[in-house]
């Protein structure tokens, strides 16, 4: 059986849309209290350890083990600013339900969050497993171990069954090396040799997959 592995930001809902700035801010005031350093060098922090790492909370790992990454990611996710910011992507609900499978959310963010924005979408009955970065042992994508905590988890024993679903060529590249199908999600999406699909919209997903026997057919 096909297991589809979902992105959450920017792949379910659109997080430049606003989201991503909250919690951006929040990290910063977050360090800048935690540090005791000034707001400026906070937001330098921040941006030095994604770039770096590719994740601010990696670079706090290896920088300020004294730091609890469950506070950290507790304080950087505040539901009650984000949730009305959340802006679900176009046809999400409806792509869902043709797509044939199991499917699972697999994201950066904790498990809290991901599941918090998928109720508020509707989206939850969708998926049988919500990973988050707390549920992989706070490894990220496009870590190896990432993805082999979240197979283990959604119970998949073939990395050949799955599909990932991701706006992050990085996170794509990384899982095409041991065999899954990757389907690039987004405006800028284009085709790449790892690239199976690319999707620019939740329509055009739901129509390779259809064209591929993995969806049933759009009615009317």
């Amino acid at each position: 059986m096909t297991v589809w592995l979902f992105d959450l930001d920017n792949t379910l809902h659109h997080a430049d849309a606003g989201i991503f700035n909250i919690i951006n801010q929040a990290m910063t005031a977050y360090l800048a209290g935690r540090l005791n350093v000034a707001h400026a060098v906070a937001s330098h922090v921040r941006q030095d350890y994604w770039h770096r790492y590719g994740a601010t909370m990696a670079g706090l790992q290896i920088h300020h083990p004294e730091i609890s990454i469950d506070e950290f990611l507790r304080e950087c996710h505040p539901l009650d600013a984000v949730l009305p910011a959340l802006v679900p992507v176009e046809g999400v609900a409806e792509t869902l339900g043709r797509l044939n499978g199991r499917k699972a959310v697999l994201t950066n963010g904790p498990s809290f969050y991901a599941q918090a924005l998928l109720e508020a979408m509707g989206l939850a009955e969708f998926f049988g497993h919500t990973v988050g970065t707390d549920d992989m042992g706070y490894r990220c994508k496009p870590d190896r171990e990432a993805f082999v905590s979240a197979c283990r988890m959604v119970g998949v024993a073939r990395a050949q069954a799955c599909i990932l679903v991701d706006d992050s060529a990085d996170n794509l590249h990384a899982v095409k090396k041991f065999g899954m199908k990757t389907v690039w999600f987004g405006q800028s999406a284009h085709d790449l040799p790892f690239v199976d699909f690319a999707a620019r919209d939740m329509a055009a997903l739901a129509d390779w997959a259809e064209e591929n026997g993995l969806a049933v057919p759009a009615c009317g």
